[in-house]
């Protein structure tokens, strides 16, 4: 029996939460009850194995993403310049700013040489949000050139995540800001 009552969104929500601190190896099922308000026998009603549950992490990250935050550059009320600013807020706040930073730059660091359907997951994650910029710089640039700009986008911000989680502050967070709005 539960400790509590929960909801299937609730535990991915706070599991999110312990995956992005502790990470997807030092994470036990036992952590997971834990923080779910569960005992680890009731845990196993919701999700049959760590894998099942971190593959649906992955999967509500990726609608999030897709629907709360991508979405910004089809805003025909905005400018380039606001959407990109408004992208990169966003994305800030969700992955970036939190306890443990960015939960699909760890998973990818820690799982995706070794889970292949983690691995499939975060490439469309970094897949859209490479469009998502390059959709935005082809305002000013060609295609190619907002591909490259894009990439370089996404790569400085994960950089800036690894940064953080070494030195701490918001330095490098806001010296990738810079450089990705001067861009536009």
């Amino acid at each position: 029996m539960p400790l509590k009552k929960v909801t299937k969104e609730e535990i991915l929500l706070k599991s999110l939460d312990v995956f992005r601190v502790k990470g997807y190896h030092n994470t036990a099922m036992s952590d997971l009850a834990e923080a779910c308000g569960l005992q680890k026998g009731s845990f196993y009603h919701f999700f049959d194995s760590k894998e099942t549950l971190m593959k649906e992490v992955l999967l509500v990250s990726e609608k999030y993403l897709n629907e709360k935050v991508f979405t910004i550059i089809d805003d025909e009320k905005l400018l380039p310049r606001e959407k990109m600013d408004k992208v990169l807020k966003k994305l800030s706040k969700t992955l970036l700013m939190k306890k443990g930073g960015c939960i699909i730059g760890n998973m990818t660091m820690e799982t995706a040489l070794n889970i292949p359907d983690f691995k499939t997951i975060l490439m469309r994650v970094f897949d859209g949000w490479i469009l998502a910029m390059q959709k935005i710089y082809e305002t000013k640039y060609t295609s190619e050139r907002a591909f490259k700009l894009a990439e370089l986008t996404v790569m400085e911000f994960e950089g800036a995540v690894l940064l953080t989680k070494i030195y701490g502050g918001e330095r490098y967070f806001v010296e990738t800001y810079q450089r990705v709005m001067g861009r536009l």
